[in-house]
């Protein structure tokens, strides 16, 4: 079962979802918590949007905005009662079993989590990164990648520049791959693995 508040990456946006069924009160205190947990993924400057399943809690934007300013934050936007058309049904990753790393990996080194993993560096080679569920890397691969390690479809990989030797999703292996010069995502569609540039 989700937290009354957790956050979410929509389209490299970062969510943070306000469950129906709870007091303001109680949705503040739980946001503060999940803001002081998740503080070290954010650089200064940065912004975040805001979801309320429950429209009428809008008057907790308010302290909302003043209380992210104390991490030099700030709300890019809001959502009440539903999800704007072009974000629904993008791919989501949910940052609650998220492991995020803030350098560049060197040879030998190998990380995993049996969730998802963010990394803010290169992929150098001899690296790897192994995920049960997604990743993103925000730098260049040369190591080895394998997302979706314990089989879920619905994974997918997104790097700056890849230019991996083994890269692997759900169990479909790409060996020796020609990559586009541009940042890509690869996701599964109907047992396939697509390729396909997208814009970071």
């Amino acid at each position: 079962m989700e937290e009354p508040v957790y956050a979410k990456i929509i389209d490299g946006d970062i969510i943070f979802y306000f469950s129906k069924g709870y007091t303001q009160k109680e949705l503040f205190n739980y946001f503060k918590k999940e803001l002081v947990k998740m503080k070290s993924f954010f650089n200064i400057g940065d912004s975040f949007y805001v979801y309320f399943e429950d429209g009428s809690q809008h008057n907790l934007l308010n302290n909302i905005i003043k209380y992210a300013k104390n991490f030099e934050l700030n709300v890019a936007g809001a959502y009440f009662g539903k999800i704007p058309e072009g974000k629904v049904g993008n791919k989501e990753l949910n940052l609650s079993s998220t492991q995020i790393y803030r350098k560049h990996l060197r040879s030998g080194q190998i990380i995993q989590n049996p969730g998802d993993i963010i990394v803010f560096g290169n992929v150098n080679q001899g690296a790897e990164v192994n995920a049960g569920g997604s990743i993103i890397i925000f730098g260049k691969v040369y190591g080895t990648i394998r997302a979706g390690l314990t089989q879920r479809k619905n994974v997918f990989i997104i790097a700056y520049e890849m230019n991996s030797p083994l890269v692997e999703i759900a169990g479909i292996p790409f060996f020796n791959y020609e990559w586009p010069r541009t940042p890509i995502s690869i996701r599964i569609e109907e047992e396939k693995a697509l390729v396909e540039p997208v814009e970071l």
